[in-house]
């Protein structure tokens, strides 16, 4: 079964030449890989000679957007299974391999794998806390029941959206897998269309590219794959202590407000993805439930005076305002 990898980078170059160095090592068979740059100057430069280093496809897209560059990618890509990761991640040996495996199932459109932070200390212990991506080391199934609603799925799933943050446990799509680790059959993009261009880094929703995409594989019918042992390593992008402060102060309000914006990015995408699919018995109980517990948690924290647990809800809250409020104004503009 052949699979093709796609990294879709912009001006990384300084981060990508260790994730081309973990794909050449890649056990899995048959497999290429493709490198989708939007990057401009220097890095452009430097990315297209480490994809010919590494023996990688290289695709220049000058245009803005994740979920564009990966529609790029998905064109050129030769393979049955597509698979995703990111630029500043570093896949295991056998990252491919173990996704691959779950695709002896017809069934199966999707595996996603487990995400483990690489760089510890301060701002990334602080992320992983209230944002991580890590899912745990449980194998686990999703099929369209679970985003069919009804009673039973309120009565399973309403202390899942009261959870910190939309982590291993919450309600499909959530908690399902992230963006560095993704695969789908080459299938799905064919009968249910590429990725979503409003959605993703760079695009009007600014992220939710990846749960856009595993939310209609389970509409359309088919099952999703949570294998962790399927492992990357996450470079976080975070200020680290020689670039922000001799000041250990200073550092710990730089690298935290870098964590509270990430947070406001993930809430506003989420808004406006479940905005989205509202119609959907699912999304929309998830919708009212998560703005509920956020303007809940916001008002707890700061009058219990936990000052980080109340910047980072108030993060999220003005996320997802911010993100409903753009789709709102995203969809009648389309209209």
């Amino acid at each position: 079964m052949r699979a093709s990898v796609i990294v879709c980078t912009r001006n990384r170059a300084s981060s990508i030449s260790e994730t081309l160095e973990a794909l050449s090592r890649l056990e899995g068979g048959d497999f290429e890989i493709l490198i989708v740059d939007s990057s401009s100057g220097a890095d452009k430069e430097k990315t297209a000679e480490l994809a010919a280093q590494f023996g990688a496809k290289y695709l220049s897209e000058p245009r803005p957007g994740l979920s564009l560059a990966r529609n790029t990618g998905i064109a050129a890509a030769t393979g049955e299974i597509i698979a995703f990761t990111d630029d500043d991640c570093i896949p295991a040996k056998d990252w491919l391999a173990q996704k691959i495996k779950n695709y002896s199932d017809p069934a199966v459109w999707a595996c996603t794998g487990r995400v483990i932070q690489h760089n510890t200390g301060g701002a990334s212990n602080l992320f992983e806390e209230v944002a991580g991506q890590d899912l745990g080391g449980e194998k686990r199934s999703f099929t369209p029941e679970d985003v069919r609603g009804g009673i039973g799925f309120l009565m399973a799933n309403i202390g899942k959206v009261f959870a910190k943050h939309m982590k291993s446990r919450a309600p499909a799509p959530f908690g399902i897998g992230h963006g560095s680790s993704l695969s789908f059959r080459r299938e799905f993009f064919e009968k249910t269309g590429g990725c979503d261009v409003r959605f993703g880094a760079g695009a009007p929703f600014k992220g939710c590219d990846d749960l856009e995409m595993l939310y209609r594989v389970l509409k359309s019918g088919h099952t999703i794959i949570y294998e962790p042992a399927a492992i990357v390593r996450h470079k976080h992008r975070l200020t680290s202590d020689a670039e922000a402060s001799s000041a250990v102060r200073n550092l710990r309000e730089t690298s935290a407000d870098e964590v509270y914006k990430t947070r406001y990015v993930y809430s506003f995408a989420g808004a406006a993805m479940m905005r989205e699919f509202r119609k959907d018995l699912p999304m929309f109980f998830m919708f009212y439930g998560r703005l509920l517990q956020l303007v809940i948690k916001s008002a707890q924290y700061r009058l219990t005076r936990k000052t980080e647990l109340a910047k980072s809800f108030g993060s999220d809250l003005r996320g997802f305002l911010d993100g409903c409020a753009a789709h709102k104004k995203f969809s009648k503009a389309a209209k």
